[in-house]
């Protein structure tokens, strides 16, 4: 076991032992109960002034601040994965979006061509004109 450093242990010579012994009434001596773990580690940080009531009292608001610190910073993590999920949804949304975009518009170019459009015209028994457009001309007002 580990030697008490703050108080030196007793010497006690054999012959003092005896005399001791015989002198004193045979007292069953009880086992020594064993601290519990908690207890010793604030015994342990009491050596130090950690743990005194008046301390802990002066403590306990800064304690709380780190406290609502603490949650603050686990919200504020939770909140930005959020938005990083919402952002990548939104990205994918996008890209659906313009490949769709693309797609109907190579759709609608392929069919306006004038080819395609005189294929579906002819169903209803219309013809392409042959005769190119003509500029009509509107008479000029008279100037009185």
């Amino acid at each position: 076991m580990a030697e008490n450093k703050r108080k030196p242990a007793p010497v006690v010579e054999e012959a003092e032992e005896l005399e001791e012994e015989e002198q004193a009434p045979k007292v069953e001596k009880k086992p020594k109960k064993k601290a519990k773990p908690p207890m010793i580690f604030v015994r342990f940080m009491d050596v130090f002034g950690v743990f005194k009531r008046n301390e802990i009292a002066k403590a306990m608001p800064f304690v709380l601040f780190v406290t609502f610190l603490i949650i603050c910073y686990i919200g504020n993590s939770y909140y930005a994965e959020r938005v990083i999920r919402d952002i990548e949804k939104t990205k994918n949304q996008l890209k659906e979006r313009r490949a769709e975009y693309i797609s109907t518009m190579s759709q609608l170019m392929s069919e306006s061509k004038q080819s395609e459009v005189a294929r579906e015209l002819s169903a209803y028994e219309l013809k392409e004109s042959t005769q190119p457009p003509q500029k009509i001309f509107a008479p000029e007002p008279k100037k009185k």
